[in-house]
């Protein structure tokens, strides 16, 4: 599954707006001052904003010059609160792809992958999950009835 929506959180979206809203002033890039003066923030967390923007393939932001050049503003977007509630999304994000690498394992093992096949997979792979994330996303797919584990006589396998 592709997921092309941005999460964002609030203060990223009003950063957004603002340079959406100023295009007609501001057709390709707009001063940080200009940003730092309409916003009710202080310079590091428009900073801090800013970059996670750039991040994100946004903006291109110029700390030096102290000047903002758009790359991307028309991206479909979801808001969030705040980076508390993108950090929860994100494993949500981050259980999708883990399950989409366990689908790939599982295929290849005819329907019954070996646990430690599983859980190198997820550690080792393209993921590279540490240890507890690896058996959180784990027991998070069993409850959610997504993945099952099977005993056999050789061992604990899982299958979907």
């Amino acid at each position: 599954m592709v997921f092309l929506m941005q999460i964002i959180t609030k203060n990223e979206n009003k950063i957004l707006l603002l340079l959406k809203n100023n295009l007609e002033e501001y057709p390709t890039s707009m001063p940080f001052d200009n940003i730092r003066d309409v916003l009710d923030l202080t310079e590091t967390q428009v900073v801090d904003i800013l970059k996670s923007l750039e991040s994100k393939n946004f903006i291109n932001f110029d700390e030096d010059e102290k000047i903002v050049t758009y790359s991307n503003l028309e991206e479909d977007v979801e808001i969030v609160e705040d980076k508390s509630a993108l950090k929860k999304y994100m494993l949500n994000k981050t259980e999708e792809d883990a399950y989409q690498v366990i689908q790939n394992v599982i295929h290849k093992y005819d329907e019954y992958a070996p646990k430690y096949i599983i859980e190198g997979a997820l550690l080792y792979g393209e993921l590279e999950l540490t240890p507890k994330k690896t058996y959180n996303i784990i027991v998070s797919l069993e409850n959610k009835q997504l993945l099952r584990r099977v005993e056999r006589r050789d061992g604990e396998y899982y299958t979907l």
